[in-house]
């Protein structure tokens, strides 16, 4: 009766230790809540190299301009009078900006705003973008990969160029456009994500088949170009518990090398 007793406990000790081995893997807390706002790495500087541009403004027009704060009607995506800017890059890349009218004269500087940070991006990244929307107001920026596009709102431009947070921004959404629907969904991606032992922010844990590629593209770049901006700590965590991915993205990162202007 002891021995069965005694082996009973060991059996339910072995069990535990398991169980909190695997609930510890699968639940590794993530150093950030999200990769822009919270981290207080500089991924991108201002002053990293930009591509020249030219921005022409086309004239007012009526846009399919998508907006958090509207309803869900098909009347409610449209506005008449929007500033339409072109840029052209030097590589040959042309993307619009359609300025919403309520920004009035400012349209001109958010535009230009986000054609800088734009101009930092790789241009196989670039490449991908066709418009981008910029609507008046303090809400988070979003992305419609379908139609090539980004949203970014006015008063949060002010508030994430004060906090040096813009340039990060614009890649994070980008990254929506430009890989979400080729590798967030692969089965190469969802493995490296399986196989991986945590993920580096909340946001990326909380929406891994939306959030986890753009997420951890932002420090996976920064990672292969400018390891010295990354604490070594946050290296250790992607090497360590993020190795597939990191693995993965290499090879993203290297072809757009490969396909550089």
């Amino acid at each position: 009766m002891i021995a069965r007793q005694i082996f009973y406990s060991i059996r339910i000790l072995m069990i535990v230790g398991i169980g909190g081995l695997v609930s510890g893997h699968m639940s590794a807390r993530p150093l950030f809540k999200n990769s822009v706002a919270s981290t207080e790495i500089d991924f991108i500087h201002t002053d990293d190299p930009s591509i020249a541009f030219r921005m022409d403004e086309m004239g007012r027009e009526r846009k399919e301009m998508p907006d958090k704060r509207s309803g869900d009607g098909d009347d409610d995506l449209f506005l008449e009078n929007v500033r339409v800017f072109k840029l052209t890059y030097s590589d040959g890349t042309i993307v619009e900006v359609w300025a919403s009218p309520q920004l009035e004269e400012s349209a001109t500087l958010y535009a230009r705003h986000c054609a800088d940070a734009m101009g930092k991006l790789p241009h196989a990244l670039r490449s991908q973008l066709n418009h981008v929307v910029i609507h008046f107001g303090n809400e988070s920026a979003f992305a419609e990969e379908n139609g090539g596009f980004f949203v970014v709102y006015s008063e949060n431009i002010d508030i994430r160029l004060a906090n040096n947070d813009f340039e990060e921004t614009i890649f994070h959404e980008t990254i929506h456009v430009a890989l979400e629907a080729k590798h967030a969904r692969s089965a190469a991606w969802l493995q490296a994500q399986k196989e991986d032992r945590a993920f580096i922010t909340q946001y990326a844990q909380e929406r891994p088949r939306k959030e986890d590629l753009p997420e951890f593209a932002l420090f996976a770049y920064t990672y292969f170009k400018h390891p010295e901006r990354l604490s070594q700590r946050v290296q250790d965590e992607l090497t360590q518990k993020m190795p597939n991915r990191l693995k993965y993205l290499r090879q993203v990162i290297d072809s757009w090398d490969m396909i550089a202007k």
